[in-house]
């Protein structure tokens, strides 16, 4: 998620009016005001929001408790999965 945060944009918001199109791209923090910014809220386009949702998984310990869970049951190894692609 760090990845994401850094890749943070600021726009204005009359930035925002005057041409979305080109202004909401990546992860974006919607600011207003002149000297000192206040947050309007947090845009997300479709790569970035599906970025954050697979790290927020991947972060989970139900994401975990499964992979852990999966490798004890021995059901599928790994030397397995590579003969069946062929590696």
């Amino acid at each position: 998620m760090t990845k994401l945060l850094l890749k943070e944009k600021f726009v204005k918001l009359s930035e925002i009016k005057a041409n979305p199109g080109k202004k909401l791209k990546g992860f974006i923090r919607i600011v207003s005001g002149k000297n000192k910014f206040t947050t309007k809220g947090f845009f997300f386009d479709k790569q970035a929001f599906e970025d954050l949702i697979e790290e927020l998984e991947y972060s989970s310990d139900k994401f975990w408790n499964k992979i852990t869970k999966s490798r004890k049951s021995g059901i599928v190894s790994s030397k397995n999965i590579e003969q069946r692609l062929g590696l």
